[in-house]
């Protein structure tokens, strides 16, 4: 393999574990698990853009680092 080749894994690994990240943060603030709602000051009315908000780039984030981790 290449260098390009390892790094485009490498950086489409990252992106991908990010994306599922930011995922799992969005689920657990819509239902302030650890009481991130309250930490991070957001109304209970206001956490739905945010969710929405995190659920795309998260999903973005996603697609873009597999393309970048299964690109031949």
């Amino acid at each position: 393999m290449n260098v390009k080749r390892i790094l485009s894994k490498i950086v489409g690994l990252t992106q991908t574990a990010i994306g599922g990240l930011v995922m799992i943060f969005a689920f657990l603030s819509f239902y302030n698990v650890f009481g991130i709602q309250e930490m991070l000051g957001v109304s209970a009315e206001g956490i739905g853009l945010y969710l929405w908000a995190f659920i795309i780039f998260g999903l973005l984030s996603i697609i873009s680092g597999l393309f970048l981790f299964y690109e031949q």
